[in-house]
């Protein structure tokens, strides 16, 4: 429990990958991928439960080894179109069935290996304790692309993604965009009904984190950059 709220972090990690199979548990500097993320919530003894949903018998081994309770995951919610906040309604029906009751969910994909507990913490604290009426909170980065610099294509005829922008504005005089980068979401479980399509509600808070903790691994190269990170972590110390 934190600051009197009962929470619960659910860590989503389906089998199938097409980018890079089994991506899940791949190794990551001699330690399967998802473990990165199982290890650091054994570091905050504030989370009450820790839940792997999963469809797949190897992820469900190796994430009971490091410590998770796991909630088998139906095929229908497991293919490559399955969405996050059904994956959340999944584990509610779970828990609700098991008469357990939480607050707070943490949604932590195992493909950010690089969050932090600060992270964590910081968004817990903004959600508790704010005064602007948040119901949700993520972890947000600096864009990779500027939305001034982004086109359509209509046939041949490229348009500017934003009517009327100047992409050839230089850096210095755009203005600051950010994305999500899925390290950390953290919701209360009683705004999520069926009829929600996402978790993060219409005024969301953001806690903004830097790119070197925000890397989200989707192909091989992602891999490579994460074990540079962490290596280099790891001499800073």
């Amino acid at each position: 429990m934190y600051k009197g709220k009962k929470i619960i972090a659910l860590v989503p990690a389906r089998g199938g990958s097409k980018a890079v199979p089994y991506k899940n548990i791949k190794l990551l500097c001699q330690k399967p991928l998802i473990a990165w993320t199982l290890d650091l919530v054994k570091e905050i003894p504030e989370i009450d439960k820790v839940v792997v949903s999963t469809d797949d018998i190897n992820i469900s081994i190796i994430s009971q080894h490091f410590g998770a309770d796991v909630i088998k995951r139906p095929e229908h919610i497991s293919g490559d179109d399955a969405l996050a906040i059904d994956v959340v309604k999944h584990t509610i029906d779970v828990i609700n069935e098991q008469k357990e009751i939480y607050d707070i969910m943490l949604y932590l994909q195992p493909t950010s290996p690089l969050r932090s507990k600060e992270d964590i913490y910081d968004c817990l604290d903004l959600l508790i304790e704010n005064n602007q009426g948040y119901r949700a909170v993520a972890t947000f980065s600096e864009a990779e692309l500027n939305p001034i610099r982004a086109w359509v294509f209509e046939d041949t005829s490229p348009i500017t993604f934003i009517e009327k922008a100047n992409p050839f504005l230089p850096r210095q005089k755009l203005p600051k965009a950010y994305q999500l980068n899925g390290a950390v979401y953290a919701f209360y479980l009683n705004e999520i009904n069926e009829e929600n399509e996402q978790f993060l509600g219409n005024h969301p808070g953001g806690i903004i984190i830097p790119k070197e903790r925000a890397v989200d691994i989707d192909e091989e190269m992602d891999f490579l950059i994460a074990e540079m990170l962490i290596e280099k972590r790891l001499n800073d110390q």
